[in-house]
């Protein structure tokens, strides 16, 4: 469920650090073929930052640790977080996740990441209290958020794809909403220094609207919604999204 810009599991850009002398590298995990990194991709590329894809949605399997990798980034998907019987490879990702959490290395978990980041550190996820969020979105800014090492330089009010029928809704322990929408309180959260869980989809574009509605246009009827007014809006609204989200993105990798 999104653009179909990957990063190659095989074409990793090795970057070197000439400060710390060693090269920064990430590993995403990708659940499904259509949810790749999207408006990420070529920032991460700019930035020098060699990147790993595993998971199913590149057919590559997800490794049991993380080696010398100084980042993780986990993206959506369809399954829950708990869905093992169907998705039988999350055990493994809350394996990963929770190595990264042991080590302090920087996470960002996206939509399905983020909910396994909150179960992982003692959080709970359930079907959605009030309704799903599908299509573009509005959020806001929670007080705590202001302060936050990666939210708080964002605008106080954002926007961003939103495409999701759980949610978190227990946080985990010493963990506070950062950002919150009118249907969803905990649509940001961070967990000890450098771990974050974003139940919205910051990169997703118009590529990722087109190719999410077209596959879930069932469950768009469902809301009262069409494939046509879901992807529309996200014609005009990608440049304000570059610019809201790939700096978000580039303070994240400043923790590497």
């Amino acid at each position: 469920m999104s653009t179909d810009t990957t990063i190659s599991a095989v074409e990793s850009t090795q970057a070197f650090d000439t400060e710390r002398g060693t090269t920064r590298t990430v590993v995403i995990v990708q659940h499904e073929e259509d949810a790749g990194i999207g408006r990420f991709a070529a920032p991460l590329k700019e930035l020098g930052i060699a990147t790993t894809a595993v998971g199913p949605g590149v057919g590559v399997e997800v490794p049991a640790t993380l080696g010398d990798a100084h980042g993780l980034i986990v993206l959506g998907g369809s399954p829950g977080p708990n869905d093992d019987g169907s998705a039988p490879w999350l055990a493994q990702v809350r394996g990963l996740i929770r190595e990264a959490l042991d080590r302090g290395l920087p996470y960002l978990g996206i939509c399905l990441g983020g909910q396994l980041l909150a179960v992982v550190s003692g959080g709970t996820v359930g079907p959605v209290r009030i309704r799903p969020e599908l299509g573009l979105g509005r959020m806001r800014m929670t007080p705590a958020g202001e302060t936050d090492p990666l939210i708080g330089a964002l605008p106080r009010q954002t926007r961003s794809m939103q495409w999701h029928f759980e949610e978190v809704t227990r946080l985990p322990p010493s963990s506070v909403s950062l950002m919150a929408s009118d249907v969803c309180p905990n649509q940001a959260f961070r967990v000890g220094p450098r771990a974050w869980g974003l139940q919205f989809h910051p990169e997703a574009d118009a590529t990722s609207a087109k190719n999410w509605a077209a596959t879930d246009e069932g469950a768009l009827v469902r809301n009262g919604l069409t494939p046509e007014s879901v992807a529309a809006p996200f014609e005009t609204a990608d440049p304000e999204l570059d610019e809201t989200w790939i700096p978000m993105l580039r303070r994240w990798v400043s923790f590497l």
